[in-house]
């Protein structure tokens, strides 16, 4: 696309809340905006069918529009930032803000780091608190939607769209909107508050050509508690892994990573007087790979931690982690000390030695030892296949094979030998696992859970659980098995998914299941049923392929 710039945009409202939508209007120049009202305001609670007819509006002389919520926060001078910013990337979908716990916000935050101005998005849902695309990619969207969205939320329905279109999503370093707090429309204020990444004025004079925008390998991100990275794999797709795996695929150094936190503590009393040490950990090594990923031949540390922009995204590391389990004003009070730990994390990683072992490193000399893992035989092939990531990742040299009701993971070790490591049954990213998958799908997209009966309460067992007892295992150490708590009956397990991913009703029989207090949390190590069933949904959502839905 080449040519002037000719903006338009509009603001998605809610007839019943057309205040803040009116402000903005107002704070925008003159005929750059309109407000689009909900077409049935007293349907189901989505922002989907608005932003269709946001998208139908765009007028015929346009040739970019951005559409806005209602509660957004532009910076001063937005109108002429976007303009620029569609000027020096003309053919792409432009994000102006990335939610502080997303793998997109974990993108904006290198970005910040590395001193760029664009950041490609990461492969998740697209961010539509303010969006902008070409007019014509835009004009495309609504029909797209009707033919494709089913009851998927709009974001995720957008980022589809995009995909199929071959459009590429970069997002502004800072960003230049700010997510309002007001009760949500379509219906996610479970999803805690959601503000930036990075929200501020770009420098002055700021060039928004799409030369050195930064396109991430891993991105780090902390998401309800949990310290996770999204990879790009060789195939170009993108996977989630847990801390175990990262560490050992990024070569960060787990020892130097546990020494500089402890000799860190003290000084986050405040802190302490809130949170348990391990919650704080998380938050630690999820800054600590964020630094690690971007250090840089001759770079200068101290002039990047003295940057506004690199401590505003680093201010948004704990909180956006914390969003779901503490209210907004408590951690609101609590983004200043949370900031200073993830800045020392980040600080911490850049200065950490690289990890001695390499990912993949073969054990020279070693003894064949054999692993046995029982699994239900319909989950046993995508069990291998996500084990033999996992342990490969984590430097293992192994083969990995599906035998009658178990998966055998072969590999040297210090001592030859035969293990039977017992897990609950595996479920997790890459993992088939019923019913547990069915009712995450329907979770998804708003569809009542039906409670299957022909299931018996299970066990469960996290698949990152079970390499990290497999691993353990093959070096000889000792195997205890992952901790798989107690049996959840097929009901409470669908009440605790539609409490997990999204509020939905749950069917038992002929009728509403009545809900007890669902399953009671276990103690042990490892990753909770809830937070595991949050990496199932984050994996069904964005980066399974078709079949799994």
């Amino acid at each position: 696309m080449s040519g002037p710039v000719r903006l338009t945009g509009a603001v998605m409202a809610h007839p019943r809340r057309l205040g803040p939508g009116r402000e903005l209007l107002a704070a925008a120049p003159p005929g750059l905006l309109e407000l689009v009202l909900d077409p049935w305001p007293d349907g189901p609670r989505t922002g989907l069918r608005t932003a269709m007819r946001a998208w139908s509006s765009i007028p015929s002389d346009s040739t970019h529009h951005v559409v806005l919520e209602d509660d957004a926060i532009l910076v001063p001078g937005f109108a002429e930032h976007a303009a620029r910013a569609a000027a020096g990337a003309p053919d792409a979908a432009v994000v102006f803000h990335a939610n502080w716990c997303s793998r997109t916000g974990a993108a904006v935050r290198l970005g910040a780091l590395a001193g760029a101005r664009w950041v490609r998005a990461a492969q998740e849902y697209t961010p539509t608190v303010a969006l902008m695309l070409p007019a014509a990619v835009g004009a495309g969207f609504p029909a797209f939607a009707r033919q494709h969205a089913g009851t998927w939320a709009g974001d995720v329905v957008m980022a589809r769209y995009l995909a199929a279109r071959g459009v590429r999503t970069y997002v502004t370093v800072p960003n230049l909107v700010e997510h309002g707090d007001f009760p949500s429309v379509a219906e996610n204020d479970a999803h805690g508050l959601r503000l930036s990444a990075c929200y501020g004025e770009p420098p002055p004079g700021t060039d928004w050509s799409l030369a050195g925008a930064a396109e991430p390998e891993a991105l780090p991100f902390y998401k309800f508690g949990l310290a996770l990275c999204a990879v790009r794999e060789p195939a170009g797709r993108w996977s989630t892994i847990g801390p175990q795996r990262w560490s050992s695929r990024l070569r960060v150094d787990v020892d130097d990573c546990v020494k500089a936190f402890e000799a860190t503590l003290d000084r986050s009393a405040a802190l302490r007087e809130r949170f348990d040490d391990d919650v704080l950990f998380e938050v630690w090594r999820t800054a600590y790979a964020t630094g690690a990923v971007s250090r840089r031949p001759g770079q200068d540390v101290a002039a990047l931690t003295s940057d506004p922009l690199a401590v505003r995204a680093a201010r948004s590391i704990g909180p956006g982690g914390l969003c779901t389990s503490v209210d907004a004003h408590e951690l609101l009070t609590l983004r200043e000390p949370l900031g200073e730990l993830a800045l020392a994390g980040i600080v911490a990683g850049l200065h950490g030695p690289v990890a001695a072992r390499p990912p993949g490193n073969r054990r020279p000399g070693g003894h064949r030892r054999v692993v046995d893992v029982p699994c239900p035989p319909p989950a046993a092939p995508s069990l291998r296949r996500t084990l033999e990531g996992e342990l490969v990742d984590r430097g293992h040299d192994v083969t990995v094979e599906v035998t009658d009701g178990a998966v055998r993971v072969v590999g040297a070790g210090p001592r030859r030998g035969t293990v039977t490591v017992r897990t609950g049954v595996p479920y997790g990213p890459g993992v088939r696992c019923r019913p547990l998958d069915d009712y995450v799908a329907r979770s998804l997209v708003a569809q009542p859970i039906v409670v299957d009966r022909t299931c018996r309460a299970t066990s469960y067992s996290h698949v990152w659980d079970i390499a990290s007892a497999v691993a353990r295992a093959l070096d000889c150490a000792p195997a205890d098995p992952p901790d798989a708590g107690p049996p959840v009956d097929p009901a409470e397990l669908a009440v605790l998914v539609s409490r997990t991913i999204k509020p939905v009703p749950v069917l038992d029989g002929d009728g509403p299941h009545t809900a007890g207090r669902g399953p009671v949390r276990r103690d042990g190590p490892g990753i909770g049923l809830a937070d595991g069933i949050r990496t199932v949904g984050q994996w069904l959502a964005y980066e399974a392929d078709e079949t799994w839905r």
